[in-house]
């Protein structure tokens, strides 16, 4: 076990008053790292307590009550900013102005501030007011358009993507703004929408764009490339994606000849073998080639395992979890997986104590 002293975060106080999942998700990324995170939870508690995504919000964090409603909950909430280097929130701006702790209010009580404000439309633009979430993100940002076959409807994908990479993104932001404040000793506000970083995601379709000819879903595949998602003779399935000339020419040499065109032949020879045969062949040849695996495979693979990749973990109030290791792995300073149910049980006097000592 790393000493969480060196942690890379160890030393940032980081004060957590989101709710839902991709703005705490990024307080997480944070806590893993090292950075001391006071989660703030409405009276009674944040309503993800009772379920399986408490730990992707709340994992090694403080958990401190605070009627954010309440006049001496936004005194209590202020004094800690005082002693803050991040605020995360996902209010509506409105709500924000209306309690007194807007961007304005928090970064005159601390210049040397971050404030990282989550929103699905982002902080101005006429949508700035819509509410929203990762899914309304992956939707609007054109990734759900191009999900799915060219002859079906357009598909979410089976996991909130859209938060998780919201939140991956918005670290970004707060981690450069910290390297800033660093040089210039002042904060500032990161303004993280969730449609934005879907953008990026999209980024290699919206280079096929004309005016009046938008890119369509294509299923698996990608225009350009020899990419899809393939049978085996054994009723197990596999990805490829030969996206080099040189990657190209070894399949296509590979599967031979035959009927159809290269997707077709390569189809047609990933048939007739088994799957551990078919990665076999193409690893040999530095073909880029995977299983499709679910959760009991990925669980069971030996490559996830060496790496301790994905974690069995057990809490006696939500029992058997499995949970993702923190990345990318830094090799001084690793992340470190906190307590994964922390009690609504931090003390608000030893909490700004800490931070005034620190």
């Amino acid at each position: 076990m790393a000493d969480p002293a060196m942690a890379a975060l160890a030393g940032l106080k980081v004060i957590d008053m989101a709710s839902l999942y991709a703005a705490p998700f990024a307080a997480t990324i944070m806590a893993d790292f090292g950075a001391d995170v006071l989660k703030i939870e409405p009276p009674g508690g944040d309503p993800f307590r009772d379920g399986r995504m408490w730990p992707l919000v709340a994992r090694g964090k403080s958990c401190l009550e605070l009627d954010l409603r309440a006049p001496e909950g936004i005194e209590a909430l202020k004094t800690l900013v005082a002693e803050a280097d991040v605020v995360v929130e996902n209010y509506p701006a409105a709500v924000l102005r209306k309690r007194g702790i807007d961007w304005e209010t928090l970064s005159a009580i601390n210049p040397r501030l971050v404030m990282l404000s989550v929103s699905c439309f982002g902080a101005d633009g006429p949508y700035a007011d819509r509410p929203g979430s990762g899914t309304i993100g992956e939707g609007f940002g054109g990734l759900t358009w191009l999900t799915g076959e060219g002859d079906g409807p357009p598909m979410l994908p089976s996991v909130a993507l859209g938060d998780a990479v919201g939140a991956m993104s918005a670290v970004i932001g707060v981690l450069s703004a910290l390297y800033w404040r660093e040089r210039s000793g002042k904060g500032q506000q990161v303004d993280a929408s969730l449609y934005e970083p879907i953008l990026q995601i999209v980024a290699h379709a919206a280079q096929r764009w004309s005016p009046g000819d938008p890119p369509m879903r294509c299923g698996s595949k990608l225009p350009g490339v020899l990419r899809n998602v393939y049978a085996t003779g054994d009723g197990h399935f596999v990805a490829l994606s030969a996206s080099t000339a040189r990657h190209h020419a070894d399949l296509i040499a590979l599967a031979g000849g035959g009927e159809g065109d290269d997707d077709t032949r390569v189809a047609a020879w990933m048939a007739g073998r088994t799957r551990s045969e078919a990665i076999d062949a193409l690893v040999a040849r530095r073909i880029p080639i995977t299983p499709i695996n679910d959760l009991d495979a990925l669980l069971a693979d030996p490559h996830v395992r060496a790496r301790d990749s994905l974690r069995h973990v057990r809490s006696d109030r939500l029992g058997n979890l499995a949970l993702a290791a923190p990345s990318p792995r830094l090799s001084r300073t690793p992340a470190q997986i906190g307590e994964i149910d922390p009690p609504l049980g931090a003390d608000f006097d030893a909490a700004l104590a800490r931070w005034t000592a620190a």
